[in-house]
């Protein structure tokens, strides 16, 4: 019977350790819960970035758990990319485990992976995680550029007098774009401006709603959001 055993699963002790190469970045993302995550290429740094800006996630570790699995009479070692929390749903806490490779890796190398995920699979499933892999189509897109764009301004301080025109002035507009809030809002252009780094700040935390999977501009479609 093959064997499965999780080492460790501790927000402060990945199961490995990062390993570092000339021929890939390495680093760690600053996440709103304060903590640092570490990544091991572009592509996890990107997809870090990503579940950081989604309201939903509530907790990301990096190299989460080392699975151990029996294969030809000996044993294999997998450590999974990044686990995420999700946000309690009818009364489920969503775990997700996600490995991040690129398309061409994955297709090259395919035979060499295959085991790992099927052992990952049936680890997740019996304890009703899901296992998902992630490469730059589902993680280079217009989410990540916005979600870069506006992580910047999700720490700022509040700028009530700015913040309070613009609530006043999108209820009367009901849906609109940044443009013509700033317009309704202001006559003076240094006003407008001033006022606009407000206005991202409060897309950043969700106070001003607006669709994420295309591109953020000056014209696209705002609206408040149901809880601000």
């Amino acid at each position: 019977m093959e064997k499965h055993e999780i080492t460790r699963l501790d927000a402060l002790s990945p199961a490995r350790l990062l390993s570092t190469s000339r021929r890939s970045l390495t680093g760690r993302v600053r996440v709103e819960s304060g903590n640092a995550v570490g990544f091991e290429s572009s592509l996890e740094r990107d997809w870090l970035i990503c579940l950081d800006f989604d309201p939903n996630v509530q907790l990301i570790l990096e190299q989460p758990f080392s699975l151990t699995y029996a294969v030809d009479g000996g044993e294999r070692r997998y450590t999974p990319d990044v686990l995420a929390q999700f946000r309690e749903q009818n009364g489920v806490v969503p775990v997700v485990v996600y490995e991040v490779k690129p398309v061409e890796v994955l297709r090259l190398e395919w035979q060499k992976f295959q085991r790992r995920f099927r052992e990952a699979v049936r680890f997740c499933r019996e304890r009703d995680w899901r296992f998902k892999i992630v490469t730059e189509k589902h993680i280079r897109t217009p989410y990540l550029q916005n979600a870069k764009f506006l992580r910047k301004y999700r720490g700022n301080p509040v700028q009530q007098m700015y913040k309070d025109q613009l609530s006043y002035s999108l209820k009367g507009l009901g849906s609109t774009t940044p443009q013509a809030l700033l317009a309704l809002s202001y006559l003076e252009d240094e006003k407008k401006m001033a006022a606009l780094t407000e206005l991202w700040r409060m897309v950043a935390t969700g106070e001003i709603s607006t669709s994420l999977d295309k591109p953020l501009t000056m014209h696209s479609p705002i609206w408040k959001s149901s809880w601000a």
